[in-house]
């Protein structure tokens, strides 16, 4: 793993409570949801209140079942989202208590430093 942020910076974090492995995790959380097709998947989720199937999800992506596919798994490899295997079929379901507290923790710390200043 490539550390992402500089020397000082990761001082500072530590100060603050936060380790490297924190800031490492939020940065891959931020770029599985800054790709367009993932976060609209994630966006679609946010409306469903039952697991939904990969392809009853295909309707808002500019992608074939199998992207959808893709980056359903990429969204579950991160904590982003839930499968439940039924048989063969996959149904995929937003970690929204995960999400909505990692999002959390950033803007109140981005609030936090502003209210400093």
């Amino acid at each position: 793993m490539v550390p992402i942020v500089s020397c000082t910076v990761v001082q500072q974090c530590i100060r603050w409570g936060v380790t490297e492995l924190d800031i490492q995790e939020l940065a891959d959380l931020l770029k599985a949801l800054g790709e367009v097709n993932r976060l609209s998947l994630v966006h679609r989720l946010c409306d469903c209140n039952t697991p939904q199937n990969a392809t009853c999800l295909c309707e808002c992506c500019s992608v074939d079942a199998s992207g959808v596919s893709r980056h359903l798994k990429v969204l579950t490899e991160k904590g982003i989202v839930q499968v439940k295997k039924q048989g063969r079929e996959r149904n995929y379901s937003l970690n929204r208590t995960f999400v909505a507290a990692q999002l959390r923790n950033l803007a109140d710390k981005i609030e936090s430093q502003q209210e400093m200043s």
